[in-house]
């Protein structure tokens, strides 16, 4: 659903060196970087050129840590980029809990969509097999019945792709 991998080719539009510098440094999870940046007064919430914040990039491969920087720094938990995800979407398609658990303790919203879509992070969550994800979500106020513009819920996306745990887990009503 989200993409395999993130790139920064896509980061250098209408940013500075520094601020593209913040933003590699959030994509590969180097917190003491991302904190400096930060302390020389690079602006936390920097976006790229494809409107991901350092958040998002941080998010997609759970660099927690960097997340907890960039939260404290001032970036905003509920930013969304061009498509409309936030970094809690992009946590959520991997094996990202702790990345996670953080950001709805910064109160990510879980029942944020995007607007290509209409998916959720429950979505995100189920489509990749995620199960401890999908129940730290579901424990948050994620909503299971929630669909997106086909009209398929994250039910759907477990079932279609597999992901027997996660479909117990969406079934049961754990």
């Amino acid at each position: 659903m989200l993409a395999a991998g993130l790139t920064t080719s896509a980061l250098a539009d209408g940013t500075g060196e520094k601020e593209i510098q913040l933003l590699n440094a959030a994509l590969a999870g180097q917190a003491e970087l991302v904190r400096e940046a930060i302390e020389h007064g690079i602006d936390a919430g920097v976006r790229g050129g494809d409107g991901r914040t350092a958040l998002m990039l941080a998010a997609f491969d759970g660099h927690t840590e960097t997340l907890r920087v960039l939260l404290e720094g001032g970036a905003k938990v509920d930013d969304r980029d061009g498509s409309g995800r936030t970094a809690l979407m992009y946590a959520a398609s991997g094996p990202n809990l702790a990345s996670v658990q953080l950001l709805l303790e910064w109160k990510a919203d879980p029942l944020a969509v995007d607007q290509v879509e209409y998916f959720t992070a429950l979505m995100y969550a189920a489509a990749e097999g995620q199960a401890e994800v999908v129940r730290a979500l579901l424990d948050n106020g994620a909503d299971r019945n929630m669909v997106d513009i086909d009209g398929d819920n994250a039910l759907n996306f477990a079932t279609q792709r597999g992901h027997r745990e996660v479909v117990r887990i969406l079934s049961d009503g754990e």
